[in-house]
């Protein structure tokens, strides 16, 4: 479902940036650039949400300390 959404999402963008680059009307195009700007928002928030919640790798490898080397207290 979220990734339905999602493309939804890309879908409206790549509609409006072909009628943004289409259009011949100043006004008509800073109406495009308003709503594109809003779907990229709404798309950018969704990505940081989804990052959010991606489960990190932890380390493998263990932090073990370096051994003391014993001295013979020359």
């Amino acid at each position: 479902m979220q990734r339905a959404m999602a493309r939804r999402v890309e879908d409206e963008i790549r509609k409006l940036c072909e009628e943004l680059l289409a259009g011949k009307d100043d006004d008509q195009q800073i109406q495009k650039l308003v709503e594109l700007r809003a779907a990229l928002r709404l798309h950018i928030e969704r990505l940081r949400a989804r990052a959010a919640d991606y489960p990190m790798l932890l380390e493998r490898r263990q932090q073990a300390a370096i051994p003391q080397s014993e001295s013979t207290g020359d």
